[in-house]
């Protein structure tokens, strides 16, 4: 993202709940939309709700290490 661009508006989605609870849907200065984590502040590119599922379980930071901090982590024996 260039540094001259910027969250114009924050609008509504009613797209998968699930999903969306975890991010903002941003109006991007130059008038496209983008997903923004509401845990580590990453924007993702909003068409995909798998990509953004995938960011929360995979790759967040912020939900790695809550994770981790209830035992969920990979080197957890719950199976």
């Amino acid at each position: 993202m260039a540094s001259e661009e910027g969250v114009v508006l924050i609008l509504e989605t009613k797209r998968n709940p699930a999903i969306w609870k975890n991010f903002d849907l941003c109006l991007m200065s130059d008038n496209h939309e983008m997903a923004r984590c509401k845990n580590c502040g990453k924007f993702m590119k909003a068409a995909a709700n798998s990509t953004l599922k995938k960011h929360t379980d995979k790759h967040c930071p912020v939900t790695k290490a809550k994770k981790e901090e209830k035992g969920e982590g990979p080197g957890s024996s719950n199976v």
